[in-house]
């Protein structure tokens, strides 16, 4: 299978592009930052409704006169950093396009179309799925005390769910890009099969040590993205 060339990257002119479009994405980042933070009061209650519909009128609280607003701050800034890495990665690889031949151009292009597309699926699942079921774990664990959460460490944990699913929304693509360059292949996987999944398995309790529905979960999440990558990996012929 054909390996992917990586010709004239570093060349001159591609770096000069590469900082030009760093510092445009710094600039708007700070704009959107600036946007977010005043808007935040209206994206707020988006944020707490996986709480207030497991909690119902038990409202977060805060203990500092200036923790709310470093909250605001903190979240706002988190948000901005999250919508504005697709636009990042967009202008840098017009910057960097150029470089590479047709070949290349296409893997890429389907590459960054399912990684984008994979990652707004695991917000999805983050949001409806993974927060509500991580919080009725955890609120079960606290059922014989009384529930004061302080709105700081609550939203930055949504925040890390967010991303955590993300993360592992990414891993089919990578299991996709190890099948393509032939260091996995179906024979492999068949001979290999129960390797796989407890791999799988020792992976799903580093991540949750604790839970064994958790564990069990994410390792047919695992099993189900391994699956996947050989179905992604033929999209990036």
């Amino acid at each position: 299978m054909k390996r992917i060339l990586f010709p004239k990257i570093f060349a001159v002119d591609a770096l000069s592009r590469i900082r030009r479009e760093i510092i445009l994405y710094i600039i708007v980042f700070f704009v959107l930052w600036i946007f977010l933070f005043f808007l935040f009061p209206y994206i707020f209650p988006y944020l707490m409704f996986p709480y207030f519909k497991i909690l119902k009128g038990q409202p977060l609280v805060f203990t500092s006169l200036e923790e709310a607003l470093f909250v605001l701050l903190r979240a706002s800034f988190y948000l901005a950093l999250i919508i504005s890495l697709p636009l990042l990665l967009i202008r840098l690889w017009k910057a960097v396009s150029q470089e590479f031949f047709e070949p290349e151009k296409a893997f890429f292009r389907k590459l960054f179309l399912i990684s984008f597309f994979l990652g707004i699926v695991g917000i999805l699942v983050g949001y409806f799925l993974f927060i509500p079921v991580f919080l009725k774990i955890l609120l079960f664990f606290g059922r014989n005390f009384e529930a004061n959460l302080k709105i700081n460490y609550f939203l930055f944990f949504v925040l890390r769910v967010l991303l955590f699913s993300v993360f592992i929304f990414q891993i089919p693509l990578f299991f996709a890009l190890l099948i393509k360059e032939e260091l996995i292949t179906q024979e492999f996987y068949k001979k290999r099969r129960l390797y796989f999944l407890g791999f799988f398995y020792v992976l799903s309790l580093f991540l949750s040590p604790t839970d064994l529905f958790i564990q069990l979960l994410l390792t047919l999440c695992f099993f189900l993205f391994f699956r996947l990558a050989f179905i992604i990996a033929k999209l990036l012929q």
